[in-house]
């Protein structure tokens, strides 16, 4: 199945990161078998592709990492947890299905600020920093910064 050039709601082309169309593919083929609802998948290929080199390796080349999605409310869910990879620990992200309702920028924020702590395994960046404003941080970093609350609620 070919793959085609990811669009953003607003039509526009992807321009996420810099790199060959390769690349897109290579994290495309990564993302499959999380088997994601079709809008989140285009939104962490999005986000994905836009990390920083070592911290897309240190996800993608881990196979204690998992990524999944659910629809709140359906029925029970387990969260899969991978057998640990070589850092001798496993590391899940779980969205839910509903933040797909929300603006694209929120989206965004949210997958990149989960990425953060599954690449800091939940803790700081240093020895006392929470772990939320260390998320919150990367992802700013990374070109997700956290949108204004009135920007999310439109």
């Amino acid at each position: 199945m070919p793959i085609h050039p990811l669009t953003d709601r607003r039509g526009g082309t992807d321009s996420a990161g810099p790199g060959p169309a390769a690349h897109g593919c290579e994290v495309d083929r990564w993302l499959r078998p999380f088997a994601l609802d079709g809008g989140l998948h285009a939104e962490v290929l999005l986000v994905v592709r836009a990390l920083p080199m070592a911290v897309r390796d240190d996800l993608m080349q881990d196979a204690g990492f998992a990524l999944c999605d659910y629809e709140p409310g359906r029925e029970r869910f387990a969260v899969p947890v991978p057998v640990p990879g070589a850092s001798g620990c496993s590391r899940s992200v779980v969205l839910k299905r509903t933040v797909r309702d929300r603006p694209s920028a929120w989206v965004r924020w949210l997958i990149a600020h989960e990425l953060a702590h599954a690449h800091l395994r939940n803790g700081g960046r240093w020895e006392g920093e929470d772990p939320e404003h260390a998320a919150d941080a990367l992802a700013s970093a990374w070109g997700f910064p956290r949108p204004v609350p009135d920007a999310a609620v439109r």
